[in-house]
């Protein structure tokens, strides 16, 4: 039942963030109080959610081989595919100001932080710095993941858009004015 809440509360918020737990509960087919016994504040479930999302891009990055040369495009890969729960991390307002989870984000950070460094100047440009790649990556996540959700894009063909966008930028081929 946990994982059945956690989903429809990332559902629920993800529409309206200021809804409640009653709209939460409403939404999952149970009532306040059951939903009120397992988190007993607002403040609670939207926890609960983003470490749910976090444990969810823990397992994911734990099967990626961040000494592979094609690491990133397997986690953006796997990334994509786990959607509105991991969306839930970078459009929930507020949640940057919580230091439990700004701390967890940023050690599973760190691993394709490392990787990004490692390909600068191969795969990657080296004028820009890492985060600022690996902020373009999250930036393109969350793009993809919105058109999904708007059905602009198939599930499938959002790894390429991202990676695509990521390596080679979105300028045309011929193009030389970069103003």
């Amino acid at each position: 039942m946990s994982v059945h809440l956690l989903q429809t509360a990332t559902s629920v918020l993800l529409k309206d963030p200021t809804a409640s737990l009653g709209d939460v509960a409403r939404a999952a087919g149970v009532g306040r109080t059951t939903l009120h016994k397992r988190f007993p504040t607002r403040a609670a479930l939207v926890r609960a959610v983003a470490n749910d999302a976090l444990d969810l891009i823990d397992s994911v990055s734990c099967q990626v081989d961040f000494d592979r040369d094609d690491a990133i495009e397997d986690l953006i890969t796997r990334l994509v595919a786990l959607g509105p729960r991991v969306e839930f991390l970078l459009r929930f307002p507020g949640l940057e100001r919580d230091a439990e989870l700004r701390t967890r984000i940023e050690a599973m950070d760190e691993p394709v932080l490392d990787l990004i460094t490692r390909l600068q100047g191969t795969k990657l440009r080296r004028d820009l710095p890492a985060w600022w790649i690996l902020h373009t990556l999250y930036a393109g996540l969350f793009n993809a993941w919105e058109a999904i959700s708007y059905g602009r894009l198939a599930p499938l063909d959002a790894p390429r858009f991202v990676l695509t966008t990521v390596f080679e930028g979105v300028a045309s081929a011929g193009a030389t004015d970069r103003t």
